[in-house]
């Protein structure tokens, strides 16, 4: 009869106290969440029983759960009675600081009609898990100089809400470096985009800071370190122009991926449309792609058309294009060239990085018929300082030329004289021309050439050409007389601009 006794009180879930014959047992005890965090309530779920064989009922007076030095985590009082055969499910809810096993044990206390104690116990082992928020951070693609996309992750693993959470990158600038939450509840994933912006490239550590609230109360920090490659700011931005499409709508901006675009002609800052269908065709609409094949965003994309002289093509105006174009993305728009008179135009892509403007050009023929000069039949005679030069100005390019303005040029020993100073001839079609007269006054000692100046009007661009005319000389090598020589000369100097000054024309600069 002792043996039994002695083993009934050294068993784990049962009685030992003064009063055997209450038989009282913890049956069970389970933990409620399955895997409890530090930091979040954690309830212990104790079934204490009273043996049918019991001479009496017995009142429950606590059940408890100490740790491993007998500090007690959690309390629950005044339960009630238990009557023989009865059971009795308590609860007790505790918290734990640090994550780790915990070896702990519940206890329940009974007395009967005499106020006699019994005391029983249960060990129980739990494995809790860290109490703070999971942190996944989002940094590749970081750029020397410029504000660079990033982002930062939280969930809560635990079974409360986590509050007032603030999540800080450290030693870094940028635009948004610091976010923050008032409640994660529990469960909940919660992704926070920031805009850094290192000062340098190269390898460098990155450390986020996650400073929160946690459900028993108490401010707790943790960190995160990564090792990041900081590139060097590379811009990089193409232009492409081509033939609009007939799904394709003017003035409408499209932006999206360097798909394709990328793929077939592998980046570069102009881009032009190898399809020679794309030109030529007066009044119909273009499609213009800016992309980026930089690694930072570029800024406030606008397109401004020119004409080839540099000035704004105003019958198709400015378009913007894009807030904002992504590194690997592209933005279009569709524009109007019905009014357009001239024969190219040249699209430029303006916008904005790391704080400064920047431009790229590509130019896009559209095949008008364009007209182009030469003087013949050039027919010249000197006296007294004065020169008399008359020919005709024939157009010998595909398309006519208006508002021909053709006079003496200004030169070291040459200038223009009176009565034939300049002369206005109109609109010369092609394959046509129109005679001209013009005086000007030289200094017969030094001077060589006399330059002529046509200004002029193709493909709605204003344009100027120069013709050097080789000065002629006098018979006696003094002023007066007429041209020198014989009419070989002047058919000499007659072939001579026949064949040249149409080459010159082509090679002078335009009017700007």
């Amino acid at each position: 009869m002792l043996a039994g006794l002695l083993f009934v009180a050294a068993a784990p879930g049962f009685a030992g106290g003064a009063i055997p014959d209450n038989r009282v047992t913890i049956t069970d005890a389970t933990v409620s969440p399955t895997t409890p965090t530090a930091g979040a309530p954690t309830t212990i779920d104790a079934t204490v029983r009273l043996s049918a064989g019991s001479s009496s009922a017995a009142t429950l007076e606590r059940v408890e759960v100490v740790d491993e030095n007998g500090d007690r985590l959690g309390t629950a009082t005044d339960l009630g009675s238990l009557s023989p055969g009865e059971t009795l499910s308590v609860p007790v809810t505790v918290t734990f600081q640090e994550r780790g096993t915990r070896e702990v044990t519940v206890r329940a206390t009974v007395s009967d009609d005499d106020g006699e104690r019994t005391t029983v116990s249960r060990p129980l082992s739990i494995a809790v898990e860290s109490g703070a928020p999971q942190i996944e951070t989002d940094v590749d693609g970081l750029v020397e100089g410029v504000d660079s996309a990033a982002a930062v992750t939280l969930s809560n693993p635990t079974t409360a809400s986590l509050r007032d959470i603030t999540v800080a990158f450290v030693d870094v600038d940028g635009e948004q470096t610091r976010q923050t939450v008032p409640t994660l509840a529990a469960g909940a994933v919660q992704t926070l985009n920031f805009s850094l912006d290192p000062q340098s490239d190269g390898v460098r550590d990155l450390t986020a800071e996650v400073t929160y609230t946690t459900a028993a109360g108490s401010r707790a920090t943790e960190t995160v370190t990564r090792s990041v490659s900081v590139e060097p700011l590379r811009e990089d931005v193409g232009v492409r122009v081509g033939r609009a499409t007939t799904d394709q709508q003017p003035a409408g901006g499209d932006v999206g991926g360097v798909g394709g675009i990328a793929g077939a002609l592998g980046g570069g800052s102009t881009l032009q449309s190898s399809d020679g269908d794309d030109a030529g065709q007066r009044g119909g609409p273009a499609s213009v792609t800016v992309t980026n094949f930089g690694n930072a965003a570029i800024e406030d994309v606008v397109l401004v058309p020119r004409l080839s002289n540099g000035s704004v093509a105003t019958d198709v105006g400015r378009t913007a294009v894009a807030d904002s174009i992504a590194p690997g993305s592209s933005a279009g728009v569709t524009v109007d060239l019905s009014a357009v008179d001239s024969s190219a135009l040249r699209f430029t892509a303006t916008y904005e990085i790391d704080g400064e403007r920047g431009e790229t050009t590509q130019r896009y023929d559209l095949e008008r018929p364009t007209g182009a000069v030469s003087v013949t039949g050039l027919s010249l005679s000197i006296e007294d300082e004065r020169l008399q030069l008359s020919g005709n100005l024939g157009n010998v390019g595909d398309g006519e030329v208006s508002g021909v303005v053709i006079g003496v040029g200004e030169g070291s020993y040459a200038a223009p004289a009176y009565p034939g100073r300049d002369q206005f001839l109109g609109t010369v079609g092609s394959s046509e021309f129109a005679p001209f007269e013009l005086t000007a006054r030289v200094d017969t000692a030094n001077v060589t050439s006399v330059p002529i100046e046509i200004r002029y009007t193709t493909a709605g661009e204003r344009r100027t050409t120069t013709v050097e005319v080789a000065a002629p000389v006098s018979d006696d090598g003094s002023d007066g007389g007429v041209l020198a020589g014989n009419a070989v000369a002047a058919v000499a100097v007659g072939v001579w601009l026949l064949v040249t000054a149409p080459l010159v024309a082509f090679s002078s600069g335009r009017y700007r």
